[in-house]
């Protein structure tokens, strides 16, 4: 990406030279995606959003380290990433969440939704849950790749460097969570499709 089409990547050649206000700028385009992507990890708001303070604290420290502004997303999701496993190993939490105790939690809404009355809201609220109880669903591996590729809308390229496995793996995972999805949100596709 270039930084005409991507602004995020002029704001990471500015704060890489120690502009502060280039780095809130990317703090305010990048937490609500780092934020999603650890919640669909650890599912606690609370600890999901500690993370994500850390996430851009050990990015900010690290800038020196930073190679190539164009890779800023996948470098940022390993902090994320890297933080979240941290978790796991310390026993704090898991990645893998048992059918008996997935829960709406707080369910993150699209940026963008629509707002066309009651009824509406509504519909897109129980959509969501559906969507993220599938998502709770998958594996731990494959829930990280729906949420980067398909909420945050990040290529392939990027997500396999942040995860640290080849494209030909996130692809993979890609599939397999893709087909997953569709089966357990079949029934509610299809129920929705007889009421229109």
């Amino acid at each position: 990406m270039n930084e005409e089409r991507d602004p995020v990547q002029a704001l990471v050649v500015r704060a890489r030279s120690g502009s502060l206000e280039a780095f809130e700028g990317i703090y305010r385009a990048c937490q609500a995606g780092v934020y999603t992507f650890i919640l669909s990890q650890v599912r606690e708001p609370e600890l999901a959003a500690d993370l994500t303070q850390q996430t851009f604290l050990r990015a900010w420290e690290a800038f020196p380290r930073l190679r190539q502004a164009g890779a800023f997303r996948g470098w940022l999701h390993r902090i994320a990433a890297n933080l979240v496993r941290d978790e796991v190993k310390s026993g704090r939490v898991r990645l893998e969440v048992p059918q008996s105790q997935l829960t709406d939690g707080e369910l993150p809404e699209p940026a963008a939704e629509r707002r066309d009355g009651p009824e509406h809201a509504a519909l897109q609220s129980e959509l969501r849950r559906h969507v993220w109880r599938a998502l709770d669903s998958l594996p731990a591996d494959q829930r990280a790749v729906v949420v980067m590729h398909h909420l945050e809308g990040m290529p392939v390229t990027e997500i396999a460097a942040a995860m640290q496995v080849r494209p030909g793996t996130v692809m993979s995972r890609l599939a397999r969570a893709r087909e997953a999805l569709r089966q357990r949100l079949s029934e509610y596709v299809e129920a929705e499709a007889h009421e229109m």
